[in-house]
């Protein structure tokens, strides 16, 4: 080295000491130090310094008290009853003339109260409701988190990094949820969390649960009843019901304002039952229906009315043909004036539909014995059948009368034959007919053996206790006489007629006897000469078919 450069040298190293020398750090711990409010907190302010005579110290607002340190570089404070949300800290050093100061914040806080969780209400599936969380006093708030949750499923969670208050804020958190039918029994729960870090202080706060009720009700109750229009004291089914609903529905049933007794269905969607009404009038049912806080009612008419049996009068039963029957029908007091009255005999109307009383005049003939005399009460505006009276049956009395229809004037038997003398009469009561010839009483309807004796003209009388009726019958006998002359020649014609024929039989029979004998004796002599030649060529010595 030369000598002119170690001036230079050393005088290098001591500026490079002191600089080291003067290179020190100073801190604060901790380095965000946090106290509960009205509390006592122990800090730190320590140097790297290693000069015996530096100095150093912290400095607050808040009262203090210095403690033994554990070490050189080192200061101890305790600050105590901190009624400052925030203040703010120093620490200095000074070494070698050099001084450092260090700040720190010392924030005051409050541990977290119980989180208040609105009370929730029963919900429509499809309702939105706005759920609403309540923390008091937080401080510091920008350390707050606040998570609402559904069972185990995070709605909303809500932070305040961005708050510069230090003092204490109410927290009020919401979150607008909207229900469905899963989310019946669910607890709903809002939590706190006060996290202090990088400190060791945490706080959790979490409301008392809050449990979802859900219902659904989508449309109104279907009212359904047996009869609109009815008697008095007649019972009817009432029915009332709902569908896709839930939970259960809670039903009510009433009849002009009074409940009625019903039962439920096994699958609770339908309420019956079964009533009557003593009064007459237009009467209110209504079904009130609850599902969940959800209420919806149907109301229908029903119109009860009195209907007697109709008391049917007629002055006689047993008119004479070509009389007048008259008569009323009536309804008992009390009846509905809507009740209207008809009055028939068979197919005949009497008195058309009307109000009561009815009443009516009829002139009967023959023909109308037997006919069923009626009257019907009807509602107009029910479909149910009328009520009828008790029938008043009329036997119309009638004269004997005989016709040409029934006793025939001119009547043709034969000789020999079974007839009978048809003669009838007809009448109310029915007449006794007895016909006369001669002196001789014959029964029509009787049957006898035709004769010549029986043509002549026959009186026939219908008596009966009214009185009688006659005419006069002519009968006609056909018959013929046997002539044994004719019969002789007619018998005596046949006979020669057959013994003919077996003459021409006799003779066809011989010739054709004579021809077949004739053709087999032709056939013989055909025969034999068939035969000849064949005997002549024996005689000769030649067999027949021999070769010379």
């Amino acid at each position: 080295m030369r000598p002119s450069a170690l001036p230079l040298l050393l005088c290098a190293v001591n500026m490079l000491a002191g600089q080291l020398h003067a290179s020190f750090e100073v801190s604060i711990e901790p380095p965000a130090p946090v106290v509960e409010y009205g509390g006592t907190v122990r800090l730190k302010c320590r140097t790297t310094c290693q000069d015996p005579s530096t100095t150093g110290n912290v400095e607050t607002s808040l009262y203090k008290q210095l403690l033994n340190a554990s070490g050189p570089g080192e200061k101890v404070v305790e600050l105590s009853n901190i009624t400052e949300w925030s203040s703010n800290i120093l620490c200095y050093y000074s070494c070698k003339g050099t001084r450092k100061t260090v700040s720190a914040t010392l924030i005051a806080y409050r541990p977290l109260e119980q989180a208040v969780l609105e009370p929730l209400p029963q919900l429509a599936v499809g309702e939105s409701h706005e759920l609403v969380c309540r923390v008091p006093r937080v401080a510091p708030v920008r350390n707050l988190t606040v998570i609402l949750r559904r069972g185990a499923t995070t709605l909303h969670a809500a932070t305040f990094e961005d708050s510069d208050e230090n003092e204490p804020q109410d927290v009020v958190v919401t979150h607008l949820v909207t229900a469905e039918r899963g989310d019946q029994g669910q607890n709903v729960t809002c939590q706190a969390l006060l996290d202090l870090q990088p400190s060791n202080v945490h706080f959790n706060a979490t409301s008392s649960p809050q449990v979802l009720d859900v219902y659904d009700f989508p449309e109104d109750p279907q009212l359904e009843m047996s009869e609109t229009n009815l008697e008095t004291d007649q019972k009817f089914n009432v029915s009332c019901s709902v569908r896709d609903v839930f939970p259960a529905p809670r039903f009510n049933l009433s009849l002009a304002g009074h409940p009625l007794p019903f039962h439920v269905t096994e699958d609770g969607l339908r309420a019956v039952a079964e009533v009557s009404q003593a009064q007459q009038g237009q009467f209110k049912v209504v079904c009130s229906v609850w599902v969940g806080r959800k209420e919806r009612w149907q109301q229908a008419s029903v119109h009860v009315y009195s209907f007697p049996q109709p008391q049917l009068n007629v002055n006689t039963s047993v008119p004479r043909e070509g009389t007048e029957v008259s008569g009323g029908c009536v309804l008992p007091p009390g009846h509905s004036s809507e009740l209207q009255l008809q009055v028939t005999a068979g197919p005949r109307v009497l008195a058309a539909w009307g109000p009561s009383p009815q009443s009516f005049i009829w002139r009967v003939s023959e023909e109308d014995n037997g006919t069923e005399v009626v009257c019907e009460a009807r509602m107009p505006a029910s479909d149910k059948p009328p009520k009828k009276s008790a029938p008043v049956v009329l036997n119309v009395t009638a004269l004997p009368k005989i016709d040409d229809r029934s006793c025939p004037p001119s009547q043709n038997w034969t000789e020999g034959e079974k007839v009978t003398l048809r003669c009838q009469a007809r009448g109310n009561p029915w007449p006794e007919v007895v016909c006369e010839k001669d002196g001789t009483s014959f029964i029509p309807g009787q049957w006898h053996t035709a004769n010549r004796t029986h043509t002549g003209t026959y009186r026939c009388q219908a008596r009966s206790t009214l009185g009688t009726d006659e005419r006069d019958i002519t009968v006609w006998v056909q018959y013929h006489d046997v002539n044994v002359g004719l019969i002789v020649v007619v018998v005596l014609m046949v006979l020669g007629a057959l013994a003919s024929a077996g003459i021409a039989y006799g003779i066809y029979h011989r010739k054709k006897k004579v021809r077949e004998y004739q053709l087999q004796k032709e056939q013989r002599r055909m025969e034999m000469q068939k035969l000849r030649p064949e005997e002549t060529v024996g005689v000769n010595g030649s067999a027949p078919g021999s070769q010379p």
